[in-house]
Formats: structure tokens, sequence, C-alpha cells
């Protein structure tokens, strides 16, 4: 890639600079020749970024990663904090020879209506985009802002909801209003294992908080169609090998074991027992899906007025 082409990172706060700096590091591997941008409000430690952006009135929250389009290139792919890079990613660059904008589509959004905006157009999970800088594009990067802020403002009084913080539904209304011209990325672009997700080809990024290394060493093990369930921890196809049956045999006994327990226990001590972490350990199992225990309540909702 020349140096017009880059991948950028926006990390708000020392935790998410850190854990920016983990993924970029496994972006190395897979792409050791291509320049990274940093979008941050301090730089610390060692020099490990090829380019820096300092953002000097950082909001600690959704709306700081609007700021990628600060980055140095004129074509970038922008990834989360949390992503974890497993494989070659320079045929999203190539989508960018005839595209606008490339992102991964979502399975959700159309819990928040929007008025005017069809169900049928797309919401797109913000872990990773990819844009080719133009008038469009900045024109889009511009609307997004101002809708990110309009919907932000839905949130005085009490009256919270997540869409209203999150940058996606903000990024969606954008889209379905501009003229850039946009595709789609399949999930092995941005494959979340905290709820289930399918693959076929080989999956390049994982993103999402948890053991990801060790799902990395087997989502690619046969590259068949397949999908991974949090619930059973199992990646499940037609031509299932001999470990993943066995993590879903086990998984669905725990399962079986605690259907019959909910029938069989009084509601006091259920609820009891969901409070015990050891229970949500065995019957609940999900490894990806912890919040992360650092992150400032900005991040999840605005502060009360």
């Amino acid at each position: 890639m020349s140096h017009t082409e880059g991948f950028v990172y926006v990390a708000t706060g020392p935790h998410y600079r850190a854990e920016a700096a983990r993924s970029a590091a496994s972006l190395r591997t897979a792409h050791p020749g291509a320049r990274i941008c940093l979008v941050a409000e301090a730089a610390e430690g060692p020099k490990f970024w090829d380019d820096f952006v300092l953002l000097q009135k950082p909001a600690f929250g959704f709306r700081d990663k609007i700021a990628m389009r600060r980055c140095p290139y004129d074509r970038f792919c922008f990834l989360d904090c949390d992503t974890q890079v497993i494989g070659d990613l320079a045929d999203v660059f190539r989508l960018l020879d005839h595209f606008d904008f490339a992102g991964h589509q979502l399975f959700e959004g159309h819990d928040c209506p929007v008025p005017g905006l069809p169900d049928a157009f797309p919401e797109f999970n913000t872990g990773i985009l990819a844009f080719r800088r133009s008038p469009v594009t900045e024109a889009l990067f511009d609307r997004w802002l101002e809708l990110y802020d309009k919907f932000s403002t839905l949130l005085q009084g009490g009256d919270f909801h997540y869409s209203n913080i999150s940058d996606q539904k903000s990024l969606r209304l954008a889209l379905y209003e501009s003229s850039v011209r946009l595709t789609v990325l399949g999930p092995e672009y941005n494959f979340v294992p905290q709820q289930v997700e399918f693959a076929c080809a080989p999956v390049r990024v994982l993103h999402g908080r948890g053991p990801l290394s060790a799902l990395a060493a087997r989502i690619n093990r046969r590259l068949i169609n397949r999908v991974y369930v949090p619930r059973f921890d199992a990646i499940l196809s037609d031509e299932m090998d001999t470990s993943e049956l066995r993590r879903l045999w086990t998984m669905s006994t725990f399962q079986l074991l605690r259907n019959a327990g909910v029938a069989l226990t009084p509601e006091r001590l259920r609820g009891a027992l969901r409070r015990s972490p050891l229970v949500r350990r065995i019957f609940l199992r999900n490894d990806f899906d912890t919040p992360p225990a650092h992150a400032s309540a900005s991040w999840r909702r605005p502060p009360a007025p």
C-alpha cells in the first residue's frame, strides 16, 4: 500500500490507547508495511504509530470515533480498539477502487426506527469502516457528526436509549441521505463472537473482548459454511470435528440441566443463583459478552445534567 493508504484507530483514555496498541500489533503481523495512525488526546510510551493526530477536546465517548476523518490518508480503514486482525485486509482497499465507503452490515438496528428511513436500509457496525476521501465522504462525515449531536440531545431528562449515544444510528441515517457509493463487507471482516455469527470464507477480523486468540486458532480451521454460537462456545457446521462436537455436547448438557433447574427451583432461589458468578459461568456462558470494567460511563450513557 502507498502512503496515501493506511489504517486508523481512535482511542481516548489510557486503557483504550493500550487496547488500540494491542490491536495494531496484530495488524502489523498481517500488514507489516502498512501505515497506522492513532487519533487520541495524548501519546504515551515508545513510538509505535506511523502517524499521530492530537484530539484536543475529546468527548471520551462514541463521538470521538468520527474524528477518524482526521487521519492523513486519502483511503483509510478504521478499526475499533477491541479488534484482533488475523488475516489480510488488502481486499478492503481494493473495494475503494470502485466505492466511497465499505462497512459490515449488522443484523440489528431496527429496534430504533428512524422516521423516513426504510427498514430495508441496513445499519453498519462501526468496528471496521473504509473510506475513499472525496467531497461526498467529507459531506458524509459532516452530516454524521451533525446527526450524532442531534440524537444525543434526545438523552436529556433521563430519557436514555443506547441507540442515541452510539454512533451507528447516526451513521445509518447519514449514509441513507448521502450520495456515497457504498458496499458491504461480509462478517469475516468483522466477526463478533459475543453473538451468533456466520462465516464461509477465512475470518480476517475478530471484534470483541475475551479470549480472541483462542477463537482465532479455531475459527479458520475448516473453511466451510460455519456458525459460532457463544452460549455453546462451539463452531457448528455440517462437518464438525471432534473437538467442536465435544464442546457442543458438553454445553448442550449444561443447557438441558439449566432448563430442568428453572422448572424445579423456586423463583426466589433462581434469582440468587442467577447472581452467582459460578452459575453464570457454567450455564449462561458467553466469554465475549463482558463490558470493559474500566470504561468511562460516558461511553455507555451521558452524565446527568
